[in-house]
């Protein structure tokens, strides 16, 4: 591309990519199968899944823990050969080397398992060795300011390339305490001490207003404690939570997009009495309001003095949304009461449990838990309430997705109803599904540019010059204070209608003036 205009800027705000890289880490341990649960004969399936609960960057390292959950279905080791079901969970902590990371930058982490073993440990029928290979990725950034330049300048030959960038509109920070009570559940004993206390934080739900963004999501307390009975044995619980927030982000609109990360600062759980406990948990939250911005820049330039800059950011492949219809019809579940009249019916939760991208298509499954208050079908007509999960599968067209691409959904339910008849209650949802696909983009872009300094003609001399973009002979001749018939008289080799940017011409040089 040949510059014939004056040079033209975009100030783009991104979350300029530090360093980004995968990692293995090898899980080993041991898990036992819980009293009262029977011996295993045979293992017949083992559903597997990794989270990861805190992610620490330290000079040019990113350290991640988190735990490995397995969910194991067994035949029992008795005549009946009964099946059988049991949890289980490991820790994990590993490494990932991030050249040029630092703490405070933002970063990012996802882990998926790639393989499990289990076998049966030598000499205890009921320990079993567990290996897990687990693949760690973690993205490190930090927010920046980049002035790229998005038209060719005149007098330069140019190389342009449009790029999609999620542009920062604006960002927030706020802290959150998140208090609740709680029941022991009943199968376990009452509290006497506790020991440790661990905490992990989910967003679930976000979405942007004027100038805010609102936040919900989930808080999950493990206890290990000394439990209030004689041989005094050590116990463990774990209890799940709502929260929500809102974050100023000045300049949010709504329905831009928001990249919510949250972290456990702080956590505590003190005795209320032996059966009941109180938690405190101190999250931090970072959120980032985005659009999508397309912007056009220079990655090759010639023919004036250039100043660029190396952008790693993430460029949105393509983003699109799908509409989803759930409909469920089902008795109400024993002991509950059948249905008079519907009161209200509300979206408790909407979650994505899995997402997969393969050609040009993500596909993605999820659920939707949802309450219903309604009147009983009795003399008293007592009111009750009752929760039900919709499941969902569906995928939404992306063109350009290719697996390995990082991928943002967003499901936002759109219409929810219920009504009763009969003995049934029939629910219906409309979900709207929206897939946005990114990958880092790495590219040297044009930040700046400066005339090319001027070609000095001594007079009566004949220099040497190259032919910048546009240039004719009539044009060289003006700048220069020649003619055209000097210039082609020094060139005679040369077609003037052929003149190519780059090409090196005699230029005769007036004589000084009397």
């Amino acid at each position: 591309m040949v510059g014939t205009a004056a040079t033209a800027t975009e100030r783009l705000r991104v979350n300029q990519v530090v360093s980004e890289d995968t990692q293995q880490v090898v899980v080993r341990g041991k898990i036992t199968v819980p009293d009262p649960k029977p011996d295993v004969q045979k293992i017949l399936s083992t559903d597997k899944s990794a989270k990861i609960k805190k992610t620490e960057l330290i000079p040019d390292k990113a350290i991640v823990e988190g735990t490995l959950t397995l969910q194991i279905v067994y035949v029992a080791f008795d005549p009946s050969q009964s099946v059988h079901h049991m949890h289980q969970q490991l820790s994990f902590s590993g490494y990932v080397e991030l050249p040029g990371a630092r703490p405070g930058m933002d970063v990012t982490a996802r882990v998926t398992v790639e393989d499990v073993s289990i076998t049966r440990t030598s000499g205890d029928p009921r320990q079993f060795d567990v290996t897990a290979v687990l693949s760690v990725f973690v993205k490190v950034t930090e927010m920046r300011d980049v002035d790229v330049v998005t038209s060719c300048p005149a007098g330069a030959t140019c190389e342009m390339e449009t790029i999609k960038v999620a542009n920062v509109v604006g960002s927030g920070t706020r802290q959150v305490i998140v208090s609740e009570d709680f029941e022991v559940p009943g199968e376990k004993p009452p509290v006497a001490k506790i020991l440790e206390v661990d905490a992990t934080a989910e967003i679930t739900g976000k979405k942007t207003i004027k100038d805010k963004a609102v936040i919900e999501g989930t808080v999950t307390v493990q206890v290990l404690y000394v439990a209030a009975e004689p041989d005094q044995p050590v116990h463990q619980l774990h209890h799940t939570f709502r929260f929500s927030d809102v974050v100023e982000i000045p300049g949010a609109k709504p329905d831009m997009d928001v990249r919510v990360d949250v972290r456990v600062e702080s956590a505590d759980v003190e005795i209320v009495d032996g059966n009941k406990l109180r938690a405190d948990v101190v999250l931090k939250l970072t959120a980032f309001a985005t659009e999508p911005k397309q912007v056009n820049v220079i990655t090759k330039i010639s023919g004036v003095q250039a100043t660029m800059t190396k952008l790693k950011i993430d460029h949105v492949v393509g983003e699109d949304s799908t509409q989803v219809v759930l409909r469920d019809t089902f008795e109400t579940p024993d002991p509950k009461p059948d249905v008079e009249k519907i009161i209200d019916v509300t979206v408790q939760e909407v979650k994505v449990t899995e997402t997969k991208i393969i050609s040009d298509k993500v596909i993605v499954r999820g659920y939707v838990d949802v309450n219903v208050v309604y009147v009983a079908k009795k003399p008293d007509q007592t009111v009750h309430a009752l929760e039900r999960r919709l499941h969902f599968r569906t995928f939404v067209e992306v063109k350009g997705a290719r697996e390995g691409m990082d991928v943002d959904v967003r499901p936002v339910v759109e219409y929810v109803s219920a009504d009763a008849e009969g003995p049934n209650v029939i629910l219906e949802v409309v979900l709207k599904v929206t897939v946005k696909v990114t990958e880092s983009l790495q590219r040297d872009v044009v930040i700046s540019v400066a005339p090319a300094p001027s070609v000095i003609c001594p007079p009566g001399e004949t220099i040497d010059y190259v032919v910048q973009p546009g240039d004719t002979f009539w044009k060289i001749a003006q700048k220069f204070g020649t003619t055209v018939s000097a210039i082609e008289n020094a060139n005679p080799c040369k077609d003037p209608q052929n003149l190519q940017p780059g090409d090196v011409i005699k230029v005769p040089c007036p004589p000084a003036k009397g």
